[in-house]
């Protein structure tokens, strides 16, 4: 505001500094520089919706604050006076300003600061690593932080602040005090090596062992749960399971032959394709798993994580 009442001439900033702007608002220089560019208070109060008294009350108020008539009033028609003249000028640099103002948080060149994300492992690897390249090539300000852990671990700390949003796959999330979006319903298989025994599992048998090695995710992972309830549904008997954390692991293990696993089909689908693992679907004894986007509903929605939501509602569409 200093600089550009440095730049008033030297009665507007005699009568500035004398008086003060404590009064002034934007809004007061909106109708002046409306009255003067419709030719009137009339015209002027009908553009911005005002009643005729609101828009002579802004130009007393201006008007008070300069110590100077803005407007000589010669019967039906106004003229500007040369204070008048001399505030037009500033008063459009002071809108422009303030509308470049507004502008900032939709400027994506200032979409910046941190973006907290919570993922499970998966998900960072098959799904998200093309949709943050992206967001980062659009909005290179922001300090992505991905952070991965099982789904479980994500919501609680989402619940606790530590995250600003997080990405599971799982069945549907049921929280109330969180806003939950699916972006793609998940298919599940059982995987094994090529030359693996996979059969049993579409057998009727009331109860069966399996012969192959039982490949687990960490404890507390939405994968381990269901195998391990898919499983049991199906009275397979297994022993000495194998615990891995890693997905990759997991894959290059169940290749080699060391034994069977559950996992989402996108994390599989070139190793079925290429014929380097066999797969069966996983339809029934199993909740639909979903890829869902999660934030607390009481989060404060900042633009960084605004941004993001969006891309990935769009970029989720395509998602195979």
């Amino acid at each position: 505001m200093k600089l550009i009442i440095e730049k008033y001439d030297t009665i507007i900033l005699k009568n500035l500094h004398d008086k003060g702007m404590n009064k002034m608002e934007i809004r007061h220089l909106q109708t002046f520089i409306t009255i003067v560019e419709l030719g009137g208070f009339t015209k002027a109060a009908e553009y911005l919706g005002y009643a005729q008294s609101t828009i002579t009350s802004h130009i007393q108020i201006l008007e008070n604050e300069l110590g100077e008539i803005l407007f000589d009033r010669l019967g039906k028609k106004i003229i500007l006076t040369n204070v008048g003249k001399k505030l037009v000028p500033y008063a459009r640099q002071m809108l422009d300003t303030y509308s470049e103002i507004k502008n900032i948080t939709s400027d994506k060149n200032c979409v910046s600061g941190d973006l907290i994300i919570g993922a499970g492992e998966s998900l960072s690897i098959y799904r998200l690593g093309k949709l943050l390249k992206e967001y980062k090539k659009r909005f290179p300000k922001v300090n992505i932080i991905l952070k991965n852990s099982i789904c479980s671990d994500l919501r609680s700390k989402l619940r606790n602040g530590e995250l600003d949003i997080i990405f599971t796959i799982e069945p549907q999330v049921m929280d109330e005090d969180l806003v939950v979006r699916n972006l793609k319903d998940e298919c599940m298989f059982i995987i094994g090596a090529p030359d693996s025994g996979l059969e049993f599992l579409s057998s009727d048998l009331k109860s069966k062992d399996v012969r192959e090695s039982i490949i687990f995710s960490e404890k507390g992972c939405s994968f381990r749960i269901a195998f391990e309830n898919y499983l049991k549904k199906k009275r397979i008997k297994h022993v000495n399971p194998l615990e891995f954390s890693s997905i990759e692991a997991t894959k290059k293990c169940v290749m080699n032959g060391l034994g069977i696993s559950f996992l989402p089909f996108y994390a599989i689908s070139n190793e079925l394709r290429e014929g380097s693992l066999k797969g069966i679907e996983v339809k029934e004894f199993c909740d639909k798993f979903e890829t869902q986007l999660v934030y607390h509903k009481n989060k404060n929605i900042h633009q960084a994580m605004n941004e993001l939501i969006k891309m990935t509602l769009k970029d989720s569409v395509s998602w195979e």
